[in-house]
């Protein structure tokens, strides 16, 4: 009987998952015969070194998943070659999953596995972010979590530790539901088997969907307020806030634009960006949006336009927004996403079109716009037509 000749072999079939990644796989082949053998290790093309077969160091775990496909190799050569001494040659059809080699399971941490999943997608920058917050939350609830550990017991108990870390119903939502895609993710690459699906039996915690949003006099009462003395730096972050109730920003689109957003059409200044979270493009008339008031601001900052753009963390400007609030005196709860929320209700209100609210906000369904339609009483309806904008 031939040897078999192992080697490791980068997206044969020249064909990418929905990912944009391909697997690794190990040829083994004796004589003219060859059959392929899954590490489940998934790269992207320009992660893989044909030539040394090896994971590149462009890769962040290129080292782990390199001594990984070795040992995978090892094993098989070594039981080929315990085998020969038995005089019992290794065949290609004995050549099974289970019996020759472990998976990536066995080698890679759940930890170390989710760092590798969410540096090698294409998601946003800010997505990837907020992803890495719950990687560090597992490790902090139990660093040597394992593939094998995620059992409907271990999420229940994931999510009374974030619950005793004071977090609210919605941000422990956003965590689990994180855990949840990496497991998935998991189960695709065959790490996990999807029979033993953990999440079957876990019922998700409904969420507080609270929006907060500014009445016409209370806008009012912020346009007119005074920042004196110590309060004076409040000044740049109370502009934004309130240029983003006239154009419905969020915090990641403001803090995108540059000069080159705005553009003048028949003399009249439009704004023109594209949603970090959607990528929509939005093209928004400023001379017609709250009368111009957007305008106005943008000419308070207009010799160093770029600057205006530059406010502090989305924590730290809610926080000065906390201090604005009381300044003013208004009960209303304010973040900076209320801007966005304040901009959508009045716009419903004064009786803009909702498919016209939609575009003007960069939603891609409807639905999410169609909201701001139900969630005013009818006694907040009477006010807002008495006291519309100025």
């Amino acid at each position: 009987m031939n040897k078999i000749c192992f080697n490791l072999v980068f997206n044969r079939e020249n064909i990418l998952n929905t990912n944009g990644t391909a697997m690794v796989e190990i040829e083994a082949m004796q004589v003219s015969h060859k059959v392929y053998l899954p590490t489940y290790v998934f790269l992207r093309p320009g992660q893989w070194n044909r030539k040394r077969q090896e994971v590149m160091p462009s890769h962040p775990n290129h080292e782990l998943l390199n001594r990984f496909l070795q040992e995978c190799m090892l094993k098989l050569e070594w039981k080929e070659l315990q085998m020969w001494k038995n005089d019992t040659p290794l065949t290609l059809e004995q050549l099974t999953i289970p019996e020759n080699y472990a998976t990536e399971a066995d080698c890679l941490s759940f930890t170390n596995f989710c760092k590798e999943y969410i540096q090698t997608s294409r998601k946003r920058d800010s997505t990837k972010k907020n992803l890495m917050t719950t990687v560090n939350l597992i490790n902090s609830f139990d660093v040597n979590t394992s593939f094998k550990s995620l059992t409907y017991e271990y999420i229940r108990e994931f999510e009374r530790f974030l619950s005793s870390k004071k977090y609210k119903t919605n941000t422990i939502i956003k965590h689990i539901k994180h855990l949840r895609s990496f497991y998935n993710e998991a189960v695709n690459r065959k790490l996990i088997k999807h029979e033993e699906d953990a999440f079957r039996r876990y019922k998700m915690l409904k969420g507080e969907t609270k929006y907060t949003f500014l009445l016409p006099q209370e806008l009012d009462v912020l346009e007119n307020l005074t920042l004196e003395g110590k309060h004076v730096r409040l000044l740049h972050t109370l502009d934004a806030f309130l240029f983003c109730c006239y154009t419905g920003l969020r915090y990641s689109d403001f803090c995108s634009l540059s000069k080159d957003n705005f553009i003048y059409i028949n003399n009249n200044v439009w704004l023109i960006y594209k949603s970090v979270k959607t990528e929509v493009e939005a093209r928004l008339p400023l001379y017609l949006l709250f009368n111009g008031k957007g305008i106005n601001i943008l000419e308070k900052y207009k010799y160093d336009i770029n600057r205006f753009f530059k406010i502090g963390s989305n924590s730290a400007v809610d926080k000065e927004l906390k201090k604005i609030k009381m300044l003013a005196r208004i009960n209303t709860h304010i973040s900076f996403h209320t801007a966005r929320h304040t901009n959508a209700t009045l716009l419903v209100y004064k009786g803009v079109n909702i498919t016209t609210v939609q575009k003007l906000l960069g939603h891609k369904n409807i639905k999410t716009t169609q909201y701001y339609a139900d969630i005013i009483p009818e006694g907040i309806i009477n006010d807002l037509q008495r006291n519309s904008w100025r």
